[in-house]
This record gives C-alpha cells, sequence and structure tokens, in this order.
C-alpha cells in the first residue's frame, strides 16, 4: 500500500492509521478512480483490500436508506459547491453488521476545478461519546441505543422528530456562535416540556427527536406544548421566533426495528416539509408511497440534466402594461416530464430541484434558452417586441457565486440590454432573507437587474419585507384576485399595498387576472402590469412567437 501513497508520508499516514482505535483513514485519486484505506479499515470493514478500484467498493457496503444523502454529499463536492465531506451512515462491518459512522474529508481540485484529490477519514460511531457538546443533551447515538431497547422490551409508543425550518436564516444574522446558544436554548426548552413524558434527544444538526410511550394522541399532545414552549423564544436578549416541521411514527404498529423507525421519521418529516405542515405528520404507507415517487423522480431528474437537460422545456406567459395594453415583458416557467413522469406539475419537480441544488444548473439553462429565444426574435424584429424576460430565482441560486458573472456574460454574448432580466424572488428567497441577500441582489440591481418579489401578500411576504429587500416590482399573489370581488376588505387590502407600493416607487403586477371584473379593480387601483388567463395562458416558444412577436 505504502508505495501508492503518492506525495503523502506513509510513515505519517501509518502512524495515523494506528493511532486510534475507532477511526480509520483514507485518500483518493479522484481522476484515477482509485482508493486507498489503512490495513486497520480493510479489516474492521472486510473490504477486499487497501486499494479499491473502483472506489464505489465502498459505496456498495451502505444502507440503502442512507444512499441518497451520501451520494448528494458527494455530488455537491464533485460538482465544486463545496470542498468538504461530512455525513453519518450505516455501512457493513466485517461480520455483516450495519453500524453507524461520521465520514468526513477533503476535495482537492486542480486548476480547472476539476475534483483531483479526496482524503480524511471515517469514525465508528459506536465509540464516541453520548453527549451532544452544543447542547449537553443525549445525542443520537443514545436515540438508537434506547430505542432498540424498547422495541426489543415489545413497549407501545410513539417517536417524533422535529427540525427547525428557519435556523439557516438565525446563523446568518446572527453567526454561528449564537447559533449553538440557541440549539441549546430549544433543547433546555424541550427537556422541560418533555419531562416525565419522553425522552429527548439531540439527533443532528438542527433536529431533535423525542420517544414515549403512548400513542397518537399523546404525540398530538406534546406537540402542542412544544410548539407553545418554542415558537418564540430570547436569547441573549433577542426575541426569536422558531419556525420548525415534526414528524412522527408509531411502534410497534409501523415498525419492530429500529431501522423502520428512524427511516419512518425521516419520511414523516419530509413530508411535513414539502407540505409545510403546522401540526406533526405521522408517517403512513400513503408517504412511503410518496417518498418512494419521490426518490424515483429525483433520479429520473438527475438523469435528465445530465443528459443535456432532456424533458426540461420553458413556456412564456405574457405580462402587460396596464395602461397601454401591450406586451411588457413574459413569465419563464419551467415545465417537465419524461415516460414514467409525463406532464409533472412544477409544484412537484421544482421543490425537489431546490433541495438537491439541482435548480442552479438548471436555473442556468433556463437563462441561457430565454435570452437565446429573445435575441433570436430581436433579429427578426429589431422593434423588440419583447423587452423583458420574468425569470424566476430561488434562495439556493443566490449561494452559487459565478450566477451574476453568468447572466451578465449571457445577456453580453446575446447582445442584450441588462434590464431584459427581470428576476423574480421565490419564497424561499423571503424565508431565508439576510442581510447577505440583501447584498447580493444590490450588486444585480446596480448591473441594471430589476428585481421583483413575488406572489407578495401571502406566506412569509410582508410591507416590512419593502424596507430591506431592494425590489423594483411586487407581484401580488394570484390567490388574492380571486376574493377582491367579493371581499370588501381584501380589495382595500390590494388597493392599499398598490397605493403604498406607488408612494415608495415600486410598480405593481397583479398576477390572476382571469376576468374584467378584477381587471377593471386592480386597474382603478393603479397596477403598472397585468398577468393572468383572463389575457393569456403559458405559451410553447413557438406560440408564444406566433401570437406576440411575429
Amino acid at each position: 500500500m505504502e508505495e501508492n501513497l503518492n506525495n503523502i508520508d506513509s510513515k505519517l499516514y501509518t502512524a495515523l492509521s494506528k493511532s486510534c482505535s475507532n477511526m480509520f483513514f483514507y485518500h483518493a485519486d479522484v481522476k484515477k478512480g482509485v482508493s486507498y484505506w489503512s490495513e486497520e479499515a480493510k479489516q474492521y470493514f472486510g473490504l477486499p483490500s487497501t486499494v479499491l478500484s473502483p472506489p464505489s467498493i465502498w459505496d456498495e457496503r451502505i444502507h440503502p436508506d442512507d444512499m441518497s444523502d451520501y451520494e448528494k454529499n458527494f455530488e455537491d463536492m464533485m460538482a465544486g459547491i463545496t470542498p468538504y465531506h461530512n455525513c453519518e451512515y450505516r455501512i457493513k462491518n466485517a461480520k455483516g453488521e450495519y453500524i453507524w459512522v461520521n465520514c468526513r474529508g477533503y476535495m482537492m481540485y486542480d486548476e480547472n476545478g476539476v475534483p483531483e484529490f479526496f482524503a480524511g477519514f471515517v469514525r465508528n460511531m459506536g465509540q464516541i461519546t453520548k453527549i451532544d457538546p452544543v447542547t449537553e443533551m443525549w445525542n443520537s447515538y443514545a436515540f438508537h441505543n434506547d430505542m432498540r431497547a424498547m422495541l426489543e422490551k415489545g413497549a407501545e409508543g410513539a417517536a417524533m422528530q422535529i427540525d427547525i425550518r428557519n435556523f439557516k436564516r438565525i446563523n446568518a444574522k446572527y453567526g454561528y456562535d449564537f447559533g449553538d446558544v440557541v440549539l441549546y436554548t430549544i433543547g433546555q426548552q424541550l427537556l422541560n416540556v418533555c419531562e416525565k413524558r419522553a425522552l429527548v434527544y439531540h439527533n443532528a444538526g438542527t433536529q431533535f427527536v423525542m420517544i414515549m410511550e403512548g400513542g397518537r394522541e399523546e404525540i398530538i399532545d406534546l406537540h402542542k406544548d412544544i410548539a407553545r414552549q418554542i415558537e418564540d423564544i430570547t436569547v441573549n436578549g433577542k426575541l426569536l421566533h422558531i419556525d420548525f416541521s415534526s414528524g412522527a411514527t408509531l411502534f410497534p404498529q409501523d415498525g419492530i426495528f429500529f431501522d423502520n423507525i428512524n427511516s419512518n421519521l425521516c419520511y414523516a418529516l419530509a413530508s411535513a416539509k414539502q407540505t409545510h405542515a403546522a401540526d406533526v405528520v405521522f408517517y403512513s404507507k400513503e408517504i412511503f408511497e410518496q417518498r418512494n415517487r419521490i426518490a424515483r423522480m429525483n433520479e429520473a431528474l438527475r438523469k435528465s440534466i445530465a443528459n443535456d437537460f432532456e424533458g426540461f422545456r420553458v413556456v412564456l406567459q405574457p405580462v402587460l402594461d396596464a395602461k397601454t395594453g401591450n406586451l411588457h415583458s413574459a413569465e419563464a416557467l419551467l415545465r417537465w416530464g419524461n415516460e414514467e413522469f409525463p406532464n409533472t406539475s412544477p409544484m412537484e419537480f421544482v421543490p425537489l430541484l431546490e433541495q438537491t441544488e439541482k435548480i442552479i444548473p438548471v436555473g442556468k439553462w433556463i437563462i441561457d434558452k430565454v435570452f437565446g429565444y429573445i435575441a433570436e426574435w430581436n433579429k427578426s424584429d429589431t422593434t423588440h417586441k419583447l423587452p423583458h424576460a420574468n425569470i424566476n430565482f430561488s434562495y439556493i441560486q443566490f449561494s452559487d457565486k459565478t450566477l451574476k458573472d453568468y447572466i451578465i456574460s449571457k445577456l453580453d454574448e446575446y447582445n442584450l440590454p441588462h434590464d431584459t432580466l427581470i428576476a423574480e424572488l421565490t419564497e424561499s428567497c423571503r424565508i431565508e432573507y439576510t442581510d447577505n441577500l440583501a447584498e447580493i441582489l444590490q450588486s444585480f440591481r446596480d448591473e441594471g437587474i430589476t428585481i421583483a418579489l413575488d406572489d407578495f401578500g401571502t406566506g412569509y411576504a410582508s410591507l416590512m419585507l419593502l424596507k430591506d429587500t431592494p425590489t423594483d416590482i411586487v407581484k401580488l399573489d394570484h390567490t388574492m384576485m380571486r376574493t377582491i370581488q367579493n371581499r370588501p376588505k381584501d380589495r382595500t387590502l390590494v388597493e392599499f399595498i398598490i397605493k403604498y407600493c406607488k408612494e415608495i416607487d415600486i410598480d405593481v403586477c397583479a398576477e390572476g387576472v382571469e376576468n374584467e371584473e378584477i381587471q377593471n379593480i386592480v386597474k382603478a387601483a393603479g397596477t403598472a402590469l397585468l398577468q393572468g388567463y383572463y389575457y393569456d395562458k403559458p405559451l410553447e416558444t413557438e406560440d408564444f412567437y406566433e401570437k406576440y412577436i411575429k
């Protein structure tokens, strides 16, 4: 093995390998597709050799339920999103038993940004402390042991897992040290609520898990008490609103083995996050089937992207000038489907793209396609009948430091004015809004790009957000339009928002205009732009060209 340790001091490597009984070292030549493991790792995990070619021999030993997180972590490194690897998963040891490990590593890239060298270590979590150092609570390893003990004695009960949804925003605003104090405070509140009712653990990251004897009603009551206790907490003099999702499973009804219970919790919590459920979501067969569908869809999306975005297309919906009735812009909307998932709703596949960060390459594909259409149409009609294009951007896309330069380069490549782009911020931008995002958006505006706040008036959007967000256009959510004909209060609210925005020099676009009466109400209130099925549905690009450009 030592002959293969290119550019590594073999004595140092050997010393490190033998220094820790619960830690196993590895390194890999990524370009050659070869990984090297310590002799200790070979013996403990029953590897065929200290040299694995291909390295996927290791992957084949990982528990199937943990593969998605493991693969996503590696995909992020290979794509250059992060050089760091930090993942917990189960893997078979030499006895054929699944054991929990924490795998950490660092990817190095060549001068062209291509992954070149990867190294790190695998730690056997069976030999680490049961106390989490941040919260001073029992950790995931203790949860594994206690849950198994309850199942082995045939206890009847329930497990519930909660995840803090807005924690990234807290970290970004106040810093990681403050974030640790927040986690500690939440943990103490949970211990108070769960005292004599349930065992509680800091499972990982922003997740906490509880196990108790009892059933559905007991979990529902506990969830209500937790919500009252932690929804608003004070940390170092700062009042914080804590937004969280919750998933639960019952035992032995839903499973008699720990792996079942743990998987069920993950499925239920994922469903709660996806639906933004305020109440606790219980595991069911329907959720399991839906998660299987999501897993298959994720794989289909990955293949589509890898195959030059096969199955993706853009449709365009016109946005009209309220005063003249002329075409102001077109909103680009993403569509996708394949043989297994034909005509899939964007409400289903777009969140998956965001969760896996595949929205980053797909978003760039949309930008290139839309700018290409406009440039082509401009050649055939020099009057530039489509002066602007609205393209949606999620929070995760702004984490891509190359995004702005990519947009500018594409605008310049297609010889388009920078104000061609109207960047619409989706709800994720509002949930994760930080001062850093405000600075990024202002840098976009400085380049001449227009910023629009989408779906205004629902969810996390509020008038206060306009104070901090560099915004040129507010798009009223289409659900507000449905009620302004019959509800005077809703009509007054819409009229107030339009008036307020005009006073601070922000244009308003009324989405969801579906009849003449709604049109007349918002036009009388002073809206600048109109969009909705009253004018046109989203059209295939060829149809849009024939109707609005040709």
